[in-house]
């Protein structure tokens, strides 16, 4: 595959008093051409057949089972994309330490490799079946306030999204096999986003967390799950960094966590919730030397990422995938 991709830029930025008013606007275009081989483009391009794999002269079970690819008979890829980007804001200082802002934006980002081996694209001309299949958008509003203070920040910032996905994925079925669904959708979200820190002496701490109620809009190939919560969309996801800082030792330690999400679209298993906490120490006994202790996922929790089922098959097993274990890592620095 071969993609030449452009993007054109510009921006413009005024400020008077205690408004600040800004915009900028993005033109992305390209080609995007190539060829590909795969079950995916349908046609009979690929097929099983007995092949001799390792040359001993018998054809055993597993070989009758061997995958082959027709390499004179390529899927094309020929197609050019364009769209159009923006956003613009405003501020507004109400005191020296307070700010409002109100921001609208309109993004997008090419499709790519997303779209390959999918129906989107007509392997025969190498076009698209539909131009809007290039490219994903998203529109988002957004209007917040803003307080910054010796030793104390805090921003609060309410946020709605719109945004359109055309992908595929990797799934399982019922009976535990795995099955390539084509995403052609769109979502929709709302929610509120916290960041602040405090400086008091010695401690620091900086911390956030965002709200959102998400739901999936509209979906072309699957209506059932129209109005679901997105998989692996918590309500909540949350972090805080405390730490200590001395004339030669500074520790503290970072804390991340969510509430439960749906393992998958259909919405009928949902993984735990969970709070990851990792440690850190650093000694700095003279100036050149560093020494450094980081221990992740310090109470070894078990935390899940994903779920590859939709729901508990009859078998009771299902594949996931979970974050690391507590892991301990020291690092020395010597600088000269």
């Amino acid at each position: 595959m071969n993609y030449a991709v452009n993007a054109p830029y510009a921006s413009l930025n005024y400020h008077i008093g205690k408004i600040a008013i800004g915009g900028s606007v993005r033109y992305d275009f390209g080609k995007v051409a190539g060829t590909l081989f795969g079950l995916e483009l349908g046609g009979g391009r690929v097929g099983v057949l007995p092949f001799d794999v390792n040359r001993n002269g018998q054809i055993s079970q597993a070989e009758r089972q061997a995958n082959v690819l027709p390499l004179d008979r390529p899927g094309r890829i020929d197609y050019n994309y364009g769209y159009l980007s923006y956003s613009g804001g405003i501020n507004f200082r109400i005191a020296e330490p307070l700010a409002m802002f109100a921001r609208y934006s309109r993004g997008g980002r090419a499709a790519a490799d997303k779209i390959l081996f999918t129906p989107a694209v007509n392997y025969g001309s190498g076009s698209l079946f539909d131009d809007d299949s290039g490219f994903d958008t998203i529109k988002q509003a957004e209007i917040g306030v803003k307080f910054r203070q010796r030793g104390f920040t805090a921003n609060v910032t309410a946020f709605q999204a719109k945004t359109s996905e055309r992908n595929s994925q990797v799934t399982s079925l019922p009976d535990g096999s795995s099955t390539i669904v084509d995403i052609v959708r769109s979502y929709s979200a709302k929610g509120v986003e916290f960041e602040g820190g405090v400086q008091y002496g010695v401690f620091n701490l900086t911390a956030g967390g965002t709200y959102t109620e998400a739901e999936i809009a509209a979906d072309a190939t699957n209506a059932a799950i129209v109005g679901n919560t997105p998989r692996r969309q918590p309500s909540l996801i949350f972090q805080a960094t405390p730490q200590i800082d001395l004339k030669h030792v500074t520790f503290g330690a970072n804390v991340i966590g969510t509430t439960s999400s749906f393992a998958q679209d259909v919405n009928s298993l949902k993984l735990p919730g969970y709070t990851l906490v990792n440690a850190f120490v650093q000694v700095r006994p003279t100036d050149r030397v560093q020494l450094m202790l980081n221990v992740n996922n310090l109470l070894d929790t078990l935390a899940f990422a994903d779920v590859t089922q939709g729901a508990i098959p009859a078998s009771g097993v299902v594949l996931g995938r979970a974050y690391t274990g507590r892991t301990l890592s020291a690092t020395m620095r010597y600088a000269f």
